[in-house]
């Protein structure tokens, strides 16, 4: 079954104009993981579920907590983990590297200009250029238009 997204949220993007290649995003990632972080993170990702579907979106701030790319990936952008902060602080929901980064995502309902100005300015104090933008979120999801 589709997960319903709840209509009002939103999403708040940082774009950073550092560009990042995806091959060398994922180098640095470990080869193994222990236990303790993969059990981590498949009940993050339960719990994002669980927060997106019941509307419970104050769980989205431990739900998006991550412990198998994040702190890998924030070594190559030292931003990242204070941007995320900036967000939180904000009024965001929960905050996250999006993709192989190094763009920073949050989900809100309401005070999408706060975290988008609190973004742009923590990355500004760190001198990190960039724009914020505020998004909807997709509500159906991808689907297939043609088989070939």
């Amino acid at each position: 079954d589709q997960v319903n997204i709840p209509e009002e949220l939103c999403a708040v993007i940082f774009v950073p104009e550092v560009q990042t290649n995806t091959h060398e995003s994922r180098a640095v990632l470990p080869d193994q993981i222990s236990r303790s972080d993969a059990v981590f993170n498949i009940g993050r990702a339960a719990m994002l579920v669980n927060a997106l579907s019941s509307g419970r979106l104050e769980l989205l701030k431990y739900a998006t907590d991550d412990r198998l790319h994040q702190p890998h990936r924030a070594q190559g952008f030292k931003a990242m983990p204070q941007l995320i902060d900036a967000a939180i602080k904000g009024g965001a929901h929960g905050a996250f590297l999006s993709g192989s980064g190094p763009s920073v995502l949050a989900l809100a309902t309401g005070r999408e200009v706060t975290i988008s100005y609190e973004m742009t300015e923590t990355a500004r104090t760190l001198g990190v250029d960039g724009k914020a933008m505020i998004l909807p979120v997709a509500q159906g999801g991808a689907s297939v238009l043609s088989s070939s």
